[in-house]
């Protein structure tokens, strides 16, 4: 066999103060210095704490003061009070458990009731899984044991026919059983704190700035789907959120995997309106929902009613509309019809006009925006210039505006915000070259504007927003309250329209910039409020012959605060440096691209963001979108790679994530093409106020612009904690069994979640021979702990010594940790009890 070179970390765990499990003896020798303060819980261990809270709290051990071990009949001396006889079994390190207690990481602590997760127990507490089930022992040996446990899956649901099918889609286990224990505070912030100080100290990982982003295909789905297997062309920008119940434990909450909510369909090798189809392939599109952590199909549904062709392929809109506490789903069918969905897959309504200006081409590009208009506390929906409200538990028509449209070429995109600043506090739609007020009067439109892609932001830094409008190759700068220009125009350095706009700091610089996609160019504009131009920061080569109107999203990968470029043409998925215009990654795709946009979100709600790409199955010969003349002329260093179909193309979904998994924490939402962070709540951050449950539609929406860490529009960030990591320690027991039984524990000190598949070895001392092989089976939270438990391989006996230690490859790390000096375990000897 072939074993790849690894690196172990060394550097000893001494957290006293920190709860760790032991129930089970482990120590250095057996004397009353003796110590190793082991971490294993046994089932044993808990039936004896019961018997002792029956018994009145009493030891059913008579101890007594030691010296060594030979003095205790038929226990172990340790050095608790200057000597102590204990039980084997209640052996911490150098204390004895009793009465209620269990060890956790050298400490005796008293667990409390059963959990499953933190929101059983009680305020201040977390729930630690090492107190619950002793898990299975792995096999031994240096290459035994450790492969990291099979989830199980339950078969997708089809709810094509019936959308409350009843059944389930578990893709994956829900947490296991643990018992409550009171959660370390947060150490003060100094870098010097340690592990044995009471608390957990502040860890952070930052990663370098700059160079070649170095993303892994995480899960891909597609070019055949388990339900409606033809139907794997994606052309709309998806959503994402915590919507389905993936563990099956009743609850959809923080410990549920984000979903993607999305349309896919079948375009036969062309764009969705250029095959001639009786009904077009802009219409007859598959609403689906995948399992963000694995792509596994959760539920797919055809059509909303049987007399529906399908659905609109445009991009969907997600929130909690109806206000139950679940997030919906909102699409349009191919008939002009406003559906709301539940997580199900349901349908729940159905407005009761359609949307006016349906064609052959519709769904050709476009999305739906959700916000509260009006402020009645009920949403309002928007596709183009035509807005409908949610309230009285119905879609009702309210408006069509009749001007701007928010794109053109049915490809619309409007979006609401409070534009005017009144006192009412009113959303506008902002549809292209003109803003509707909330009952569907004009605010102010802009006729010498041909219609255009719109975005909002503050610009100029006096807390008012601009309008962004791009149309017909030229950039638009108006302001917002009124449609007046801010700056003259700019025509684009491209050719073509130019497709919808992003706002963020590109260059560091404290003000914010302007991405928009063409043609052959990708450019960031830059405003210049004192010499009254807009400038040309960068523009960077790309390949988009075809709408050239494609979307674009940012997201700043390092947290060094330069935004990145997020942007997919017809033949590849870019990112370019926000400063440079470089490319940092060129990855093959292909499309005939609408307006859709790739993205990024923490797509599987382990703490760290992944990216979203979207395919579509086109022709990619010289007749068609020319994508394979990159296989051997590159464009910005990067050549094309052929992919999976007949004909090179590549259709469905990837999700990218680095390979070390150290692009920074996100959000786990992106709700909407225009998404702007404020439009949707999240109760881990500030971007709403209260009560900011997870999911709603905020009444009043903040002003994006005016909140501090924002001030962007189709960026996905957090307010805090994007450099969180995770922090493993480990700890070792060991039995005075043959063979030889060791217990490792691998507790997350750190403040984001520890992935699954951290291995430990356990070596033999002092030769530090590996004897013994673990491997974390389930992601550790903060605080959480895994006990595994292995039989140590030959040479091992029970009179040896022994350590374990967390094995890294540095050339392919899995994770980072802000630190790796505390990755070794205190020695630790079998506590073999004096026979009576």
């Amino acid at each position: 066999m072939h074993v790849r070179p690894m690196t172990i970390l060394s550097g000893l765990v001494t957290s006293a103060a920190i709860p760790c499990i032991i129930a089970s003896c482990g120590g250095s020798d057996e004397s009353a210095a003796g110590g190793g303060g082991g971490a294993y819980h046994s089932d044993a261990a808990t039936d004896a704490v019961d018997d002792r809270i029956e018994a009145g709290g009493k030891d059913a051990f008579d101890s007594g003061k030691c010296t060594s071990s030979a003095a205790c009949d038929g226990g172990v001396c340790v050095a608790e009070n200057g000597g102590t006889c204990c039980d084997a079994k209640n052996v911490c390190g150098d204390k004895c458990c009793g009465s209620s207690s269990v060890c956790l990481f050298g400490a005796c602590v008293t667990p409390g009731k059963a959990c499953h997760t933190a929101n059983d127990c009680n305020a201040g507490e977390y729930c630690e899984p090492a107190l619950g089930p002793k898990p299975p022992a792995q096999d031994g040996g240096v290459e035994g044991g450790g492969a990291d446990a099979d989830p199980g899956q339950d078969a997708p649901v089809d709810v094509s026919s019936e959308a409350d099918s009843g059944q389930s889609a578990c893709s994956q286990t829900a947490p296991p059983e643990g018992k409550c224990l009171a959660m370390p505070p947060t150490c003060p912030a100094d870098a010097g704190t340690e592990p044995d100080a009471g608390c957990l100290a502040i860890c952070e990982y930052h990663p370098p700035s700059g160079g070649p982003l170095k993303p892994v295909v995480k899960w891909s789905w597609g070019p055949k789907a388990t339900t409606f297997p033809d139907a794997t062309d994606v052309w709309s920008t998806p959503t994402v959120g915590r919507i389905w119940d993936t563990n099956c434990d009743g609850k959809v909450d923080m410990f549920d995997a984000p979903v993607l909510v999305f349309v896919s369909g079948n375009v036969h090798e062309t764009c969705c309106s250029c095959n001639s189809a009786t009904v077009s392939t802009c219409h007859d599109g598959v609403l689906r929902m995948l399992d963000g952590s694995n792509g596994h199909e959760i539920w797919s549904v055809d059509k909303a009613s049987a007399s529906s062709a399908g659905f609109l392929g445009f991009s969907l809109a997600i929130g909690d509309v109806d206000k139950d506490g679940f997030i919906d789903i909102v699409a349009m069918t191919a008939e002009g019809d406003v559906v709301l969905l539940d997580r199900h897959g349901k349908v729940q309504r159905t407005s009761d006009k359609p949307y006016p200006h349906l064609n052959y081409t519709t769904g050709w590009g476009g999305g739906i925006a959700i916000a509260d208009m009006d402020l009645d506390g009920f949403a309002e929906i928007a596709y183009g210039d035509t807005v409908w409200t949610t309230k009285g538990a119905a879609i009702t028509r309210v408006f069509v505006g009749g001007a701007g449209t928010g794109g053109g070429a049915t490809q619309e995109l409007s979006l609401m915000a409070d534009l005017d600043g009144a006192a009412d506090g009113h959303l506008e739609l902002l549809a292209g070259n003109t803003a509707y007020k909330s009952d569907g009067t004009i605010l102010w439109q802009r006729s010498g504007i041909t219609d255009g892609f719109p975005a909002v932001g503050d610009l100029d830094g006096d807390g008012a927003p601009e309008a962004i409008v791009v149309s017909s190759g030229t950039l638009y700068i108006l302001k917002a309250a009124d449609g007046t220009d801010a700056l003259p125009a700019l025509t684009l350095p491209g050719n073509q329209f130019g497709g919808p706009p992003t706002v963020a700091d590109f260059d560091g610089d404290g003000k914010r910039e302007i991405g928009v996609a063409q043609a052959n160019f990708y450019s960031v504009l830059k405003p210049d409020f004192v010499n009254k131009t807009i400038g040309v920061l960068w523009k960077a080569e790309n390949h988009d012959y075809s709408s050239s109107v494609t979307g674009s999203t940012v997201f700043d990968f390092e947290g060094d605060g330069v935004a990145e470029v997020i942007y997919a043409d017809e033949c590849f998925q870019w990112v370019y440096d926000g400063k440079t215009g470089q490319a940092r990654m060129g990855m093959s795709r292909s499309s005939f691209t609408a307006t859709e946009a790739s993205l990024l979100a923490d797509v599987d709600g382990d703490g760290h963001a992944e990216m979203v790409v979207g395919s579509a199955g086109v022709d990619m010969s010289a007749s068609g979108w020319t994508c394979a003349e990159h296989e051997t002329t590159a464009l910005n260093g990067y050549t094309w790679s052929p992919g999976p179909m007949p004909n090179k193309s590549y259709r469905g979904i990837r999700v990218l994530a680095d390979a070390a998994n150290s692009w920074v924490g996100t959000r786990t939402l992106w709700s909407e093409h225009t998404y702007h962070v404020t439009n949707i709540c999240d109760d881990r951050d500030n971007a709403c106020d209260l009560p900011n449950t997870y999911g709603s539609i905020p009444s009043p929406e903040k002003k994006n612009w005016q909140v501090g860490w924002l001030n962007d529009f189709r960026q996905n960030v957090q307010d805090k904690g994007i450099f969180n990591a995770p922090d493993a320690v480990v700890a070792l027991a060991v039995d005075c069994t043959t063979p030889v039984q060791a217990h490792v524990s691998v507790r997350n000190i750190g403040q984001a979640s520890l992935p699954a598949g951290v291995v430990v070895g356990v070596f033999l001392d002092p030769a530090d021979q590996q004897v013994g092989t673990v491997t974390t089976t389930t992601a550790l939270l903060p605080g959480q702990t895994q006990t595994l438990t292995v039989a140590l391989g030959a040479p091992a006996t029970d009179k040896d010594k022994y350590h374990a230690a967390i094995i890294l490859d540095p050339q392919n790390p899995k994770f980072h940790e802000c630190r790796e000096d505390n990755n070794k375990s205190a020695q630790a000897a079998p506590q073999c009890s004096n026979p009576k």
